[in-house]
């Protein structure tokens, strides 16, 4: 079963983690513990058709990404060292952001760093996160306002 999914779905599964990682080792790596996780769910995808198998997969990559991101974010965030040479746009400049941006919620937490450090936009954010653009932006959003007012608060403003 595992054989025939892969021969079946490697390519449609690597060129998307290709897009959604930007970098083929990294994708590669995801395609393979993605279907390393199919081997240990081979029971709950064995009766699923080829289209629900896809879309398995397909969903399981882009889970197994987002708790990369979190895990690098949350790393990222434990080292100072490293937020102070991040690239900050709008009113972002200040090294403290970096250590801010630990204390937003997970999500938030993964959005805006894949927006403001990896450039990311609104589009390619929802299909990440199965959100619509739209409230990718108003999340962003919400993170800037935390982000200020926590600004202001250790400015003394």
């Amino acid at each position: 079963m595992i054989e025939a999914l892969y021969t079946q779905f490697h390519t449609y599964l690597l060129a998307r983690c290709t897009a959604l990682c930007r970098d083929s080792a990294e994708a590669e790596d995801l395609v393979q513990e993605t279907f390393l996780r199919a081997l240990t769910h081979i029971g709950n995808i064995q009766d699923l058709s080829r289209e629900q198998c896809r879309a398995w997969l397909y969903k399981t990559a882009q889970r197994l990404y987002i708790d990369h991101i979190r895990k690098a974010t949350r790393e990222a965030a434990a080292d100072p060292a490293d937020l102070e040479s991040a690239a900050f746009q709008e009113d972002f400049s200040a090294p403290v952001v970096g250590q801010l941006v630990g204390r937003l919620p997970p999500e938030e937490q993964a959005i805006f760093t894949l927006r403001y450090f990896e450039g990311y936009n609104a589009t390619e954010l929802g299909e990440i996160f199965s959100l619509p653009p739209a409230t990718v932006r108003s999340r962003l959003a919400a993170a800037r306002r935390r982000l200020a007012g926590w600004l202001a608060e250790e400015s003394g403003g």
